[in-house]
């Protein structure tokens, strides 16, 4: 299929943007209406603009002049684990227009490897947690949040350079005696011990909505949502894979917790004469911009 514009080929699964001159190819299962909700537009002015009589006879195949500006888009490749909706969610639109972008009649039955292509801005996902793994997203959004609950998002790190979640969780268990175990809510880990870099564990504390004991002070301990990263960034950066997880899962949990990005802080920020954790090599500037 020829498409006008740039076609910029990305990795497997991956998103590739794609900038089409207001020309559409008709694919198998369209139809005049479903195109004219995926671009925003009348099917009288599709019809006028390509001088079709009859809405029900256009084939697959055909080109289509789609009035108005030109529309940029991405194209995915689905994953296993993936459903429309989730899809949708991650970038932004509802998986009614996303149907509608790609002639989908059935959202249950799309497959693993099917591509289909997303409409975005400047190429990039709408969505700041798009890049979320579609299990993740799909174990978060089952949890019943607090909100108005949280009023602070904090990193901290692990202070190991080789650790996992399930040993962190057994030693505030068993050697801090904390009663509800793992001090975080989340840790992000970084491919030792048998763990995969940037792979997300989702604590119990969170799963159950309970307070933290990650912080120095009871009241914190309340109302911060903790994020650990393995690794001693007194020794060495977060590894990239960590960061972009990072960045998703707090982009993820402030829209869904309704903590202000400006709340989006570190251990040491709030209690500088207590600890250097993150340590002085995490990317503080880094996560001062995601408040923006």
């Amino acid at each position: 299929m020829r498409r006008l514009g740039i076609l910029i080929f990305a990795s497997l699964f991956s998103i590739a943007p794609m900038i089409e001159a207001a020309v559409h190819v008709v694919r198998k299962g369209e139809s005049l209406s479903t195109i004219a909700r995926a671009y925003d537009v009348s099917v009288s002015s599709i019809k006028k603009a390509n001088s079709i009589k009859d809405a029900d006879k256009i084939r697959i195949g055909q080109k289509l002049q789609i009035p108005g500006a030109a529309t940029t888009f991405i194209e995915y490749k689905i994953r296993n684990g993936d459903s429309l909706s989730t899809i949708a969610k991650r970038h932004g639109i509802s998986a009614k227009s996303l149907a509608a972008y790609n002639g989908i009649k059935n959202a249950n039955k799309i497959r693993a490897g099917q591509v289909i292509r997303i409409p975005s801005k400047n190429g990039a996902p709408v969505s700041k947690y798009a890049n979320l793994p579609s299990s993740i997203i799909n174990a978060l959004d089952r949890i019943k949040i607090k909100r108005g609950q949280w009023k602070n998002i904090v990193i901290h790190h692990s202070g190991t350079t080789a650790d996992r979640a399930v040993n962190i969780a057994r030693y505030h268990r068993e050697e801090r005696h904390m009663e509800n175990g793992l001090a975080y809510h989340f840790v992000i880990e970084n491919g030792t011990r048998g763990t995969r870099n940037g792979d997300i564990y989702i604590g119990n504390r969170w799963k159950k909505q309970m307070h933290g004991g990650h912080m120095k002070l009871w009241a914190h301990n309340q109302i911060a949502i903790g994020i650990c990263l393995i690794g001693n960034f007194e020794k060495t950066r977060p590894k990239e894979k960590q960061m972009e997880q990072l960045e998703a899962l707090v982009a993820y949990l402030s829209e869904r917790s309704g903590v202000p990005p400006k709340n989006i802080t570190t251990h040491t920020l709030m209690h500088p004469k207590h600890t250097v954790c993150p340590g002085k090599l995490f990317p503080t500037s880094r996560l001062q911009a995601m408040q923006k």
